[in-house]
């Protein structure tokens, strides 16, 4: 008996899967792969904890297709070999996989297609709402002001989640393997990680529509020292699902949209909700933006800003990522990073900005140091971020944008708990010097004091913005 293969990639999931759909409606039997590229897994921007989590999620996906018969066969090495092997074992006429957008990805597909054969390849959009292409200016051009582009991503129509039916293949002719050991693919991870697989998923998106979604435009921007807590949260914290699709975009906007669209939402409710739906859009307008302009990897979006002289300083890059700069949010955010593989979209701003403005610093560095540790590390959405905050990204006049450290953590942390968590020098420091302990009569001991005047760098860099710009 012929059959298919799905091959599972960031789409580890098996509701509301566009190419696992397809190749169930094919009416063959479904062989589900998973490739170990050790171009990934291997390379420089690898994150043990990221490996840490996809692990987790595999086992919980073999699970799944155990329960319906099936398994995963898991290989290693580069895709084009191992898939034309296993296009032979199984004798798939076909290959199904969910389109992804980056450069790297991007060239791989190709390179898959032309050794299988471009008409035995089936490749969907699944990562996004809508596909780099579709979200364009009405002269066919790419929309590169976030803006617009969320006007008109909020102006098409939307696909709801569907979930396909068809037979996947008992494997008895193909040879399934072992998932492997964390440290067969580099670094172990010894964090505390979130629950992963589609069924833990949809159970924080569920809690988080129901506890905390109503609240969320009032409540984003509190950062909090427990992301994988159960109970409710300033912020949805689904990122490492969406990163890996063990939740879909459709899936989240959906569950968004219902909540929204209750008979007893308020107006608070619907802002929250047109909120939140605008993080789901910004995810998509770096993905666009990556795929339209992949220089953004290596260089500013704005080349002018590849002029800009960035200070070497490494040991200043050293304090930085080691929470030691004697700013408390900044610490407490770059340690969280450390502890948790993972840290609130605000502190992400934050601790960017202190970088790249405060220090001068290339915003390279911070990027490759987050995807070296965040679960969530995504490469459109990570450098997206990273040249926002930089200045040198997709908006007009960002240079202007310098956060303050100690106003951003009086608002992001009015109470002080991030911080007496995650800096424990600071933990008896009063209320009032929490923020700026460098103004206590004594300063607390153990802990630096500023390593830079923010009023004097926010000189330096503005300086430095207008020299490239003139």
């Amino acid at each position: 008996m012929t059959a298919v293969i799905h091959w599972f990639r960031r789409d580890l999931r098996l509701h509301d899967n566009s190419a696992l759909n397809a190749a169930l409606e094919s009416g063959l039997p479904v062989v589900p792969v998973f490739i170990f590229d050790p171009a990934i897994y291997r390379g420089e921007r690898a994150s043990a904890s990221r490996t840490a989590f996809l692990l987790a999620g595999l086992r919980h996906l073999q699970s799944e297709l155990a329960r319906r018969g099936s398994g995963l066969v898991i290989r290693h090495g580069e895709p084009v070999t191992v898939l034309r092997a296993l296009m032979e074992q199984s004798a798939a006429t076909a290959l199904y996989f969910n389109a992804d957008y980056s450069p790297y990805a991007r060239s791989r597909d190709r390179r898959v297609a032309e050794a299988l054969g471009v008409e035995r390849v089936r490749s969907e959009h699944d990562l996004l709402m809508h596909p780099p292409g579709m979200v364009m200016t009405g002269e066919g051009k790419p929309l590169t002001v976030f803006t617009p582009f969320k006007r008109r991503w909020l102006e098409l129509p939307k696909v709801l989640p569907r979930t396909a039916i068809g037979r996947f293949h008992d494997l008895g002719g193909v040879a399934q393997g072992v998932l492997p050991e964390a440290r067969e693919l580099g670094p172990v991870s010894l964090l505390a990680l979130p629950a992963a697989g589609e069924a833990a998923a949809m159970a924080r998106l569920e809690r988080f529509a129901q506890t905390s979604l109503g609240e969320y435009k009032e409540r984003r921007d509190l950062v909090f020292a427990q992301p994988w807590l159960e109970q409710a949260e300033s912020t949805s914290a689904l990122s490492p699902y969406l990163r890996l699709g063990m939740l879909s975009i459709r899936q989240a906007y959906e569950m968004a949209m219902a909540i929204g669209q209750q008979a007893e939402a308020g107006a608070q409710v619907r802002a929250s909700v047109e909120t939140w739906i605008s993080e789901l859009v910004w995810r998509e307008f770096y993905n666009h933006i990556l795929y339209h302009f992949p220089h953004v990897l290596t260089r500013s979006f704005r080349s002018e800003y590849d002029a800009l002289e960035w200070r070497h300083a490494p040991e200043e890059f050293a304090a930085w990522a080691a929470g030691m700069t004697g700013y408390p949010i900044v610490d407490a955010a770059m340690r969280q990073l450390v502890q948790t593989g993972w840290m609130h979209n605000r502190a992400r701003m934050i601790v960017a900005s202190f970088l790249t403005k405060d220090l001068l610093l290339d915003w390279r560095l911070g990027e490759l140091h987050f995807m070296r540790h965040l679960i969530d590390g995504d490469p459109a959405a990570n450098n997206g971020g990273w040249q926002w905050t930089a200045g040198t990204g997709t908006d007009a006049q960002p240079y202007f944008r310098i956060f303050n450290p100690v106003s951003q953590s009086r608002k992001c942390d009015p109470d002080g708990r991030y911080i007496r968590h995650f800096v424990p020098e600071l933990r008896d420091v009063p209320e009032q010097y929490l923020h700026a302990p460098w103004e206590m009569p004594i300063p607390p001991r153990g802990y630096p004091r500023p390593m830079i005047d923010h009023a004097l760098a926010r000189e330096r860099t503005l300086a430095a913005f207008q020299a490239v710009r003139s």
